[in-house]
């Protein structure tokens, strides 16, 4: 029997794929077996602690991708702030398919092991919100406008997600994180 080669970045992308259209009560090892096309001795071989190992390393993946992606690329200074708050918008829209993709954080943060990817969960938010308050700062609001807008931000991507997908309607989450600079005090050119 030929041996499979297994490239450890499909696998990942299978597995973020099956928990955020699932999230992680649904995600039976069977879907994610089927997913990834490794059998469950395989995954269980990756992942000792099984399923809840799989969602904290898609956690980590998607914390690493919020910091390399969004978070350093709002904190780069040397590029003009309107530019980069609209790359790190365009990031967050393709990341999440224009509205018509779940969002891993909020799928696996309303699951039966809410409390153990809490942390994680809470980082990943935390790197959004840390780069749109900088760049609000940087706009000329007040470090405690610059919070409380850069939490709007957030709740704005998060909930228009929901009501795009319940809605079957992506325009919602379009024409709500397109108001994201003008949130943060960033006016378009």
């Amino acid at each position: 029997m030929p041996v499979i080669k297994v490239v450890p970045e499909d696998v990942d992308r299978k597995l973020t794929e099956v928990f955020t259209q699932y999230g992680y009560d649904g995600a039976s090892m069977e879907l994610l077996s089927k997913a990834t096309g490794l059998k469950k001795a395989s995954l269980y071989h990756r992942f000792p602690g099984g399923k809840k190992d799989m969602a904290a390393h898609v956690l980590k993946n998607t914390e690493t991708w919020f910091q390399e992606q969004v978070g350093s690329l709002l904190h780069d200074q040397d590029r003009e702030i309107g530019e980069r708050l609209s790359e790190a918008i365009g990031k967050i829209s393709l990341l999440f398919e224009d509205g018509a993709r779940n969002c891993s954080l909020r799928m696996l943060s309303a699951c039966s092991e809410a409390a153990y990817f809490q942390e994680i969960i809470a980082s990943c938010f935390k790197i959004l919100r840390d780069g749109f308050s900088f760049v609000a700062r940087e706009s000329g609001l007040s470090e405690r406008e610059a919070n409380e807008r850069s939490m709007q931000a957030i709740i704005n991507i998060q909930g228009s997600l929901v009501l795009s997908r319940a809605m079957g309607d992506n325009d919602i989450f379009k024409t709500s994180i397109s108001a994201i600079p003008q949130l943060l005090g960033i006016q378009k050119k």
